[in-house]
């Protein structure tokens, strides 16, 4: 049987298989999905709503006709939505409800199953790829709404394996020079990825468990280990630049986004073809008809207005500040902008000439390698799946929700800081007192730090400030991964708690497949109330 991975785009997807005879990945066409004359496989990231229990996904969307805006049908760009923290609303689609979590599972269930006939039915194991900026999201959405990687598991897909793009774009692109630290830049249609790995050296073989596993699946296998140093992201992609085409073509035609009625898709597709004409030309014409309206919008881009463009919405500025945290951490950790021995270039948007110069100033021609912008993600996941590991750290950081006894409100401890290796060598101890006389229970609420422009965030521990900043001082919101009803973790106490007495010992733990565990000790009682429960997955 095979191993195949799934790259989920914002704008576009590509899948690939394992081909043991070659020792090497393939990428696959996919008939309906692929677009058929491309040079490399890719799958539009569209998905059409057809009937109560059908779909037309990919390319077939725009072969019918059907990728028109406007359309409650039509979807697309869903990747974007599913790691929102704020949900568009759902439309009312034949009495049922649409979202774009829900598009966004619909079309890889599509995508699946192509490539499961295309596999004879059944695969060894299945890789999906994430962004590193939102792996916990994600990981949540593929695991709690969809049927590629819940419970239930997948009909003809023995296990299945999750890891972040960056980090498979980094074995895709095939460097193997031991011990040489390597910068991927993952610029796709949504999201802008960057990380720092260092290579293995020659001699090294560890015992790996490779990706990451779901619940109750575990796989250890001989590999080669790379080793992350530092990775950033930002939601910043093509997408974005074609909205600013469009509302650029707009202002030409001495008109606005609410004048536009169902020309809307083929004006976005226009200036996202322009886009990509300007990756390899000097200009572009865009023409497009609007039949209901009988408006003509025409216009012609330069490579120069582009570069324009992109620089009066600090497209650019984005850029640096994104690679700028990822050097900023290396250098924290003894590495240096001229220790960084190849830079590699993925996604479409590494395309843009612009981008690769900005780049290219940065680093020097001789150390940009970009001869395989699409396939290295999917490539490289389906290395990890064949043997070669990875030794990864956590992207954020971690705390524990407590009640002020100063303040009486809700505050937070941090646990697990940013850029801590897993699994952990040493469990993190905690004591929690009763915060109020006959205190029956505590519960555990974990929040993830997340980053924002800003500036400095304290957070307070009984009087103890805790200022959490990274290296560009930008302020990181908390939020609460399990205060839900019925996901909160309750050690229950008997008998009850007194106000200010030293209670519970917490240990913390993360484990090989990023599951933050907790093991929790009844100092009064000397019993053990929890042991080795997982609470949240960490990204």
């Amino acid at each position: 049987m095979s191993k195949i991975a799934i790259d989920f785009g914002t704008t576009n997807t590509l899948v690939a298989a394992w081909r043991e005879a070659a020792n090497a990945p393939e990428t696959l066409r996919l008939p309906g999905l692929s677009v058929p004359a491309s040079q490399v496989a890719l799958i539009p990231s569209m998905l059409y709503v057809t009937g109560p229990e059908s779909v037309r996904a990919g390319y077939g969307v725009a072969a019918d006709g059907l990728d028109v805006a406007g359309d409650e049908r039509f979807f697309s760009s869903f990747k974007r939505g599913i790691a929102a923290r704020t949900r568009p609303l759902a439309r009312i689609i034949d009495d049922a409800e649409w979202d774009e979590p829900r598009a966004g599972e619909a079309f890889l269930e599509e995508v699946l199953a192509a490539a499961l006939a295309h596999e004879g039915g059944t695969v060894e194991e299945l890789v999906v790829t994430v962004p590193v900026h939102s792996f916990e999201r994600y990981l949540k959405w593929l695991r709690d709404e969809t049927n590629v990687a819940g419970e239930g598991g997948q009909p003809g897909v023995e296990r299945i394996r999750i890891v972040d793009e960056s980090t498979a774009a980094a074995l895709g692109y095939e460097v193997r020079t031991p011990g040489e630290r390597i910068l991927v830049i993952d610029f796709g249609g949504g999201t802008l990825d960057v990380s720092l790995v260092n290579m293995p050296e020659e001699d090294e073989s560890v015992i790996f468990e490779l990706g990451r596993l779901l619940p109750g699946q575990r796989h250890q296998t001989s590999a080669v280990e790379a080793r992350v140093v530092a990775k950033a992201g930002r939601v910043l992609g093509g997408d974005d630049i074609d909205h600013w085409l469009l509302e650029e073509l707009l202002a030409r035609n001495d008109m606005d986004r609410s004048q536009v009625g169902d020309a809307y898709a083929q004006l976005k597709n226009a200036c996202e073809a322009a886009k990509i004409r300007l990756s390899e030309h000097e200009s572009a014409d865009v023409s497009v008809f609007d039949p209901d309206t009988y408006q003509t919008y025409r216009t012609t881009f330069t490579r120069t207005q582009l570069d324009d463009i992109l620089d009066r919405n600090d497209f650019f500025g984005m850029i640096q500040k994104t690679v700028n945290k990822v050097l900023r951490t290396a250098r924290t950790r003894g590495i240096f902008p001229e220790d960084v021995g190849a830079v590699l270039l993925v996604g479409g948007t590494t395309l843009i000439p612009a981008v690769r110069r900005q780049i290219r100033m940065l680093f020097g021609n001789e150390r940009v390698l970009e001869h395989k912008p699409f396939e290295a993600v999917a490539h490289g996941a389906l290395n990890l799946a064949a043997g070669m590991g990875l030794d990864d750290f956590l992207y954020h950081s971690y705390g524990i929700r407590h009640l002020s006894p100063i303040t009486g409100r809700h505050e937070w401890e941090e646990i697990i800081p940013a850029g801590t290796r897993y699994p952990l060598e040493d469990s993190v101890k905690l004591i929690l007192t009763a915060s109020r006389d006959g205190q029956e229970a505590l519960e555990l609420v974990i929040g993830e730090v997340e980053e924002s422009a800003g500036g400095i965030a304290e957070v307070m521990f009984g009087d103890r400030a805790i200022l959490m900043v990274d290296g560009s001082l930008e302020l990181r919101h908390v939020e609460a991964m399990n205060d839900e009803d019925g996901s909160r973790t309750v050690a229950w106490l008997d008998p009850p708690g007194k106000a200010g007495e030293d209670r519970v010992e917490v240990e913390f733990q993360v484990d090989s497949n990023r599951s933050l565990r907790v093991t929790v000790n009844d100092l009064k009682t000397r019993k053990t109330l929890l042991y080795n429960v997982p609470v949240v997955e960490l990204s």
